[in-house]
């Protein structure tokens, strides 16, 4: 069966979903983007939560499929308001692009840890840390749902495309193509920041000089390691230190936002967070350059 991963769905889908998001009023990982955008929004923000509230009782409203380029579109149809599509397109513009870099560098680096999980512990590992509700029993899917029975689907050859979304709230939502049912169903999947990871997503601002602090010489390297995902093994291999001396590393710069680590039953993966990809992109980390030596003088006999 053909399982992929997808990087993100982009920031389109993602504002439909960040909809549900902006009309909670929980004291969550997204307080501070809920209030910077209620702040923006102003007078439309009555308009986006009636369109929440419809969403939320209708979420058969929304559908997600992926073209035959591979680009994936989010539709709504039968929104209350003719006016509703450029306001959504507003809405994504000023609550979800902003902060996409660093959204799409999250998603990419669970994205990275999902394809870890997948190839060591296969498809019912990688199902299992999404929703214990999910069950794989080739060739049918069965996903939780909202309704009293959960949902079955029937893969066939196109298999399943499988996305993570940083605003998808609740289990994860499987979007069939009904126009062309020949194209792979899309599973999107929530994952959600802790509280220091949500602040590096949500601070628009560069990263304070205090982190600088963290940046030794064997810190650096193990940060510039991490722009792939390795287990921790393959970092103290990659940097030259021992598995333990790796392990420590890995667990400061997780301590300080700058490291995500997953977890399975053997391995524990370490991926770069957006705070820390912001770091690698600020001034080098790397050990200060050696100081050029100085020309020697001329020689004072004559030619």
């Amino acid at each position: 069966m053909n399982f992929r991963l997808r990087r993100s769905l982009g920031p389109v889908p993602e504002s439909l979903f960040a909809l549900g998001v902006l009309h909670r009023n929980n004291d969550d990982a997204f307080s501070e983007w809920r209030r910077a955008v209620k702040i923006r929004q102003g007078r439309r923000l009555h308009q986006l939560l009636s369109l929440a509230e419809s969403l939320a009782a209708s979420p058969g409203l929304l559908s997600i499929t992926q073209s035959a380029s591979g680009k994936a579109r989010a539709e709504v149809s039968g929104l209350p308001s003719t006016h509703a599509p450029a306001l959504l397109r507003e809405f994504a513009e000023e609550a979800i692009q902003p902060y996409w870099p660093r959204i799409h560098s999250f998603l990419e680096s669970e994205r990275e840890a999902s394809g870890r999980l997948m190839f060591t512990g296969g498809m019912h590992e990688l199902f299992r840390t999404m929703d214990q509700g999910i069950h794989w029993q080739p060739p049918v899917l069965t996903i939780p749902s909202d309704r009293a029975r959960p949902g079955e689907v029937r893969l066939r050859g196109a298999g399943l495309l499988l996305a993570p979304s940083l605003f998808l709230s609740g289990p994860p939502r499987l979007f069939l193509n009904e126009a062309a049912p020949e194209r792979a169903p899309i599973l999107v999947h929530p994952v959600h920041p802790d509280p220091m990871m949500a602040s590096a997503l949500w601070n628009l601002t560069q990263p304070k000089l205090s982190l600088s602090a963290l940046v030794g010489s064997t810190r650096s390297a193990v940060l510039q390691a991490l722009t792939e995902s390795r287990t921790t093994t393959e970092l103290a291999q990659y940097v030259g230190v021992s598995a333990g001396s790796a392990s420590q590393h890995a667990s400061v710069l997780r301590n300080a936002g700058l490291v995500s680590t997953t977890r399975t039953r053997t391995y524990a993966i370490h991926t770069l967070t957006p705070l820390g990809e912001a770091l690698l992109k600020g001034p080098p980390l790397g050990p200060p350059p050696r100081p050029s030596r100085s020309p020697r003088p001329a020689d004072p006999r004559p030619s």
